[in-house]
């Protein structure tokens, strides 16, 4: 009898001893992945704003001939490496077989829409925007795209909006109010307007883009549907947008081929390079941090993209981070949270999910 109760008391101890390693391995995982949500969000906004930035304001990037081909062009080359440094990490990784086997199945083909959805309209919209207003005021309304989601999500996917989410939704729509309400003394701000009205497109694009991209990820490894996205996206932009738009925007003696040799020897064009690696890296992390501490904490702590983006326009594009702009980014951020999950769930690091 008493072998009996020994047994079941060491038992006891064991599976105790058993879920407080697994405790600590999940509490392990969830820093690990806070830590590289964050550094998706701060090398999201290296990326965005001080390597595009700069790359699109100077050389044939900012030619005003070239005012709807550079955006593409910029957009172009940004996914083309961000394409070759996924293709070597899978090439590292042993999964280059992958890539071609994927796309031959319907979650292949939906990473492809997403392609198709993104670049005109994502990161295409995005330089647009930049390239007419500042980064700082760009960044903090396409970091809307999470709420546009939820918005399709409804419509298309029948998913339930709750109450605090719509109060979100509320508190996003009153952040870029206040963000547009006055716009940035001092040059640059003619197309003031019209820039966010871009940045408003880029969030769309990257909602429908997350939306098909997500349901196709489902089934297949994400640095593998990141890989199938960009090669599909630096495509479009190559043979599709950026040939289109040289043909209705320039004149005939400024053909497709001598617009891309302004653009291949401008001397920014390591810096929208550098972007493009930067941002694969971004998504890398950013991907890495939904699979170790869930997707309501990555995407929270994605979109403090805004806020870094803020500081570094500040610090180097030496940008008038006016007011209101502090302010509409906060609330922004703020009705975010509220979208993406609780946010007593996304700061307990032991409800890992």
């Amino acid at each position: 009898m008493g072998s009996e109760i020994l047994t079941q008391t060491n038992f006891v101890k064991t599976a105790e001893r058993a879920a407080e390693l697994r405790e600590k391995k999940d509490l392990l995982f969830a820093k690990k992945g806070l830590v590289l949500g964050i550094i998706g969000g701060i090398t999201w906004a290296v990326s965005s704003v001080f390597l595009l930035g700069m790359g699109v304001k100077s050389g044939a990037f900012a030619q005003p001939e070239y005012w709807l081909v550079a955006p593409f062009a910029a957009a172009g080359i940004h996914d083309f490496c961000g394409a070759v440094t996924s293709l070597a990490v899978n090439a590292y990784r042993g999964q280059l077989k992958e890539i071609p086997r994927t796309i031959k199945n319907k979650a292949g083909r939906l990473c492809m829409l997403g392609g198709f959805l993104g670049a005109p309209f994502g990161m295409g919209g995005y330089l647009m925007a930049v390239s007419l207003t500042d980064p700082a005021y760009v960044l903090p309304i396409t970091s809307l795209y999470p709420a546009f989601a939820a918005i399709l999500a409804m419509v298309f996917l029948k998913e339930k909006i709750i109450g605090r989410a719509w109060i979100g939704l509320l508190g996003c729509i009153l952040g870029v109010f206040i963000i547009s309400f006055v716009a940035p003394s001092g040059g640059g701000s003619e197309y003031f307007y019209l820039g966010l009205l871009f940045a408003v497109v880029a969030a769309c694009g990257w909602a429908c883009e997350g939306v098909v991209v997500t349901s196709g990820m489902d089934f297949v490894e994400p640095g593998i549907a990141l890989n199938i996205y960009q090669m599909t996206s630096a495509c479009i932009y190559w043979f599709i947008l950026i040939p289109l738009a040289c043909h209705f925007t320039l004149p005939a003696d400024m053909g497709y081929f001598s617009a891309i040799q302004g653009f291949l020897t401008s001397d920014k064009l390591y810096l929208v390079m550098l972007a493009g690696i930067v941002g694969a890296c971004s998504y890398m992390c950013w991907y890495k941090a939904m699979n170790t501490t869930g997707v309501s904490r990555a995407m929270a702590l994605n979109i403090t993209y805004a806020l870094w983006g803020v500081v570094l326009s500040a610090v180097f594009l030496d940008t008038e981070i006016t007011v209101n702009l502090v302010i509409g980014a906060v609330v922004i951020f703020s009705g975010m949270v509220l979208v993406i999950g609780n946010p007593k769930d996304i700061v307990n690091l032991r409800q890992v999910g």
